[in-house]
């Protein structure tokens, strides 16, 4: 259990004296005051985790406590207590930043419940403040994930790794899981800090472009060459080459990418010398590469000289510990980036977030809280905001959604799936996902998903998806 400081301020004893019980009875430490000028005394001397405030008290409204606590803490939490006939004096308070109002008589159950909610509200973000701190001393760089995440053990690896100056290494994980960020904090962490962090993504260009990118290629090695290019190898030299999505990589870039491991020289296409380099390569791969060896897609040799050290990403479904932390981290971000100002999550929408299996990770996640914090409004994100499967907000549920991955797999159970349902579904996240991919600008979103765009601007309108591009992405 949380314990926490907790003010009072009630103009009646036998108030003061029944709540103060309650309170301590829950381990809180508890001040208590009868009056606007003593509450705010008190405020200002101990600037409590949470007040309890009474609207009418003999001096002044506890409006005039609020406002000044708010003016000390603006993140003060206060809870006001009002009678039947202060309705309108509640909404004021809530406008001016009280977390909530409860109607006199106090329910105590109801009571002990937002504060125990607002305490863990109060310790999420505060563990989230520290380990955004000490991780980004540690790594150099902002990276979310408790003491008791499943990727601790990971990063202990990579520190051993960051040691030896030109070990590769493969790093393994579902989409969205933050391959590239592990690979940011083992170039921070090691000898190669001082020199260069490059990438590219080996899905993203065709064979021959990918060949000029990472070798570089001499005047008139083709048609296009017009000029000498040093490739990513070249540039890289004394740092780390971040190679991302290694699978699909064609077999003929893959016998020359060996050649660089085994013998830290290459040639620029069309070239005749050799350059030397040294660079730590590291990959990543969303694929089963060992399948990919098997079925003959991969180089055997090639494969077992990038995994020296292999490391796996769990997926964030794996990471319960974590997810409440990113979510809170993605909140403040977007709050920031929009100028919202959101508090934190519903208990419902709490549960749902660690219900949800999460596909895409922490993509997934991060998008999804960009999205809701843009198009929503208020101060806490409810289940309804983020239309998750498994929620009130729309989409199948998390058994139906189950049973769809398993139909897909050819485990379609006797009594069948409403397969109409599902795949307007899965629509509606694929046109989401493409739209964000192309700062939804609707030609480019039709021209990726291979669609007429008079039918993209149909289905978007149909799904609620209609929104501006943002000029800032």
């Amino acid at each position: 259990m949380t314990h926490a400081s907790i003010l009072l301020v009630d103009d009646q004893k036998s108030v003061l004296h029944f709540m103060s019980k309650i309170m301590e009875t829950e381990g809180h430490t508890v001040y208590t005051a009868e009056s606007v000028a003593s509450g705010i005394e008190l405020f200002e001397k101990h600037d409590p985790d949470f007040t309890i405030l009474d609207l009418r008290l003999p001096d002044g409204s506890g409006l005039d406590v609020l406002k000044k606590a708010r003016e000390i803490n603006k993140n003060a939490f206060v809870l006001m207590v009002t009678g039947s006939s202060d309705v309108t004096a509640a909404v004021q308070a809530m406008r001016l930043g009280a977390y909530d109002y409860l109607p006199k008589p106090v329910d105590v159950d109801h009571l002990l419940l937002i504060v125990r909610r607002v305490l863990q509200l109060q310790k999420d973000a505060d563990v989230l403040d520290h380990l955004r701190r000490s991780q980004k001393a540690e790594f150099g760089i902002d990276f979310i994930f408790s003491p008791n995440s499943a990727i601790v053990p990971l990063l202990e690896t990579v520190k051993q790794v960051a040691e030896s100056d030109s070990t590769s290494v493969l790093i393994e994980g579902e989409s969205g899981t933050g391959k590239e960020l592990i690979a940011h904090i083992l170039h921070q962490q090691s000898a190669r800090s001082k020199g260069p962090f490059l990438d590219i993504n080996c899905a993203s260009l065709p064979e021959e472009l990918l060949e000029s990118e990472l070798f570089g290629h001499e005047k008139g090695a083709y048609t296009d060459a017009h000029s000498q290019k040093k490739g990513l190898l070249e540039l890289a030299d004394g740092g780390t080459l971040f190679l991302d999505e290694l699978g699909e990589m064609s077999l003929t870039i893959q016998v020359k990418l060996l050649r660089v491991l085994e013998k830290m020289s290459f040639r620029r296409v069309g070239g005749v010398r050799d350059i030397s380099v040294s660079v730590r390569i590291v990959s990543a791969t969303n694929r089963e590469l060992m399948e990919e060896v098997r079925r003959g897609a991969f180089r055997e040799d090639l494969y077992y000289r990038l995994k020296v050290v292999p490391m796996t990403l769990p997926p964030l479904r794996e990471r319960h510990e974590d997810i409440p932390l990113l979510a809170m981290h993605f909140l403040n971000q977007f709050n920031s980036q929009f100028r919202k100002s959101f508090r934190g999550f519903t208990p419902e929408a709490h549960d749902l977030l660690l219900r949800y299996p999460w596909p895409g990770n922490i993509r997934e996640m991060r998008n999804l809280l960009e999205r809701t914090i843009l198009l929503s409004k208020g101060e806490w994100i409810d289940e309804l905001m983020l239309s998750l499967p498994g929620g009130s907000g729309g989409g199948p549920e998390s058994e139906d959604l189950r049973l769809l991955f398993e139909a897909a797999e050819g485990k379609i159970p006797l009594d069948g799936i409403t397969l109409q349902k599902h795949l307007e579904w899965m629509e509606k996240e694929i046109i989401l996902q493409a739209s964000e991919k192309t700062n939804w600008n609707q030609t480019r979103t039709a021209k990726l998903l291979h669609m007429n765009r008079d039918k993209l601007r149909y289905r978007m309108k149909q799904y609620g998806l209609d929104r501006e591009p943002s000029h800032s992405a």
